[in-house]
């Protein structure tokens, strides 16, 4: 039997209530705490999970995603480093390519076609595991200049993880290359609002991303866990009613699909446990992130697959 690992994306509050959900994530089995990062929107993450690594010892720790459109490579890895420094073995460097087009405008730019954005990610990602990797790197990509970068007095050598999450096909082809956790949010175009998106959760979409992973990962010579972001979680003792439910709101979608995706969590505690179990059998997925408000149902599910192990 695989082990499912399951982390949580939360942002902080105060500092007594974010120190407690560190505590209580790492008491209770949970994998990671990690932070999101909109620029100008919300906290900055490095500085909560510094705080968390203090009241931690084993609790990954991580950004979900770091938005590298609007930020510079260099100063992304120095904070991962730092971050090492502060909890050694423990970090997780979340990247992705970003979609809210106000972190864009907010930095006097427009927010670039999806293809662009993929491009900039796949030159950002290279760039920070070679600077993590201890490497002086000199570029004059598309996207990115550096001369002479060099992460001076931190710590490196391959301790900080990557993750790289999202759904176009070049940033899953780079993830597979280079990231030790590809992430996967079933979610598509962004919607006119900027923020919301398609979901994309039928089977055919999601065993498409995996096979693309799977080839790409091949030739690279690399095998990167694939990680889920469960966008929602339902408890509820009507299973089939709440598929039903979702099923008639996505366009495209079966109630095979709505059932069987890994981007939901739907049922009873023990059919939670059961679904996460036949996901790392039917999909080889047992790496999840859910957000802070499905703590309270999540950690018996975490308890059933335990005890279930043993």
């Amino acid at each position: 039997m695989r082990d499912i690992a399951v982390s949580v994306q939360a942002e902080p509050a105060d500092l007594m209530s974010w120190l407690a959900l560190a505590r209580r994530l790492e008491a209770s089995g949970f994998r990671g705490l990690f932070a999101g990062d909109h620029p100008g929107s919300g906290a900055a993450p490095m500085p909560a999970l510094g705080a968390a690594a203090a009241v931690t010892r084993t609790l990954k720790l991580g950004t979900y995603v770091m938005q590298a459109g609007v930020r510079e490579p260099l100063h992304v890895a120095a904070d991962a480093a730092t971050l090492d420094i502060l909890a050694p073995g423990r970090v997780v460097l979340g990247i992705g390519a970003g979609h809210t087009p106000q972190e864009w405008s907010d930095v006097g730019r427009e927010r670039p076609a999806p293809g662009e954005r993929a491009e900039r990610l796949a030159e950002f990602v290279e760039t920070v595991s070679r600077l993590l990797r201890g490497e002086a790197v000199t570029l004059d990509g598309r996207h990115l200049a550096l001369r002479n970068s060099l992460l001076d007095g931190l710590p490196t050598g391959g301790q900080v993880r990557l993750a790289v999450g999202g759904g176009h096909p070049q940033i899953l082809r780079v993830a597979a290359r280079l990231a030790d956790v590809v992430g996967l949010s079933g979610l598509g175009r962004t919607l006119p609002d900027g923020h919301h998106h398609e979901a994309r959760w039928t089977q055919a979409d999601l065993r498409g991303q995996l096979l693309l992973i799977e080839d790409e990962a091949r030739l690279a010579g690399r095998a990167p866990v694939v990680e889920a972001l469960v966008q929602s979680v339902r408890v509820t003792a009507d299973r089939t009613a709440v598929i039903d439910e979702l099923r008639a709101r996505i366009p495209g979608a079966s109630a095979e699909d709505i059932a069987r995706t890994p981007f939901l969590l739907i049922g009873s505690h023990e059919e939670m446990a059961r679904q996460l179990l036949a996901q790392a059998a039917d999909f080889g997925i047992t790496s999840y992130v859910v957000r802070e408000a499905a703590v309270p149902d999540i950690e018996p599910v975490l308890a059933l697959i335990n005890s279930t192990a043993r």
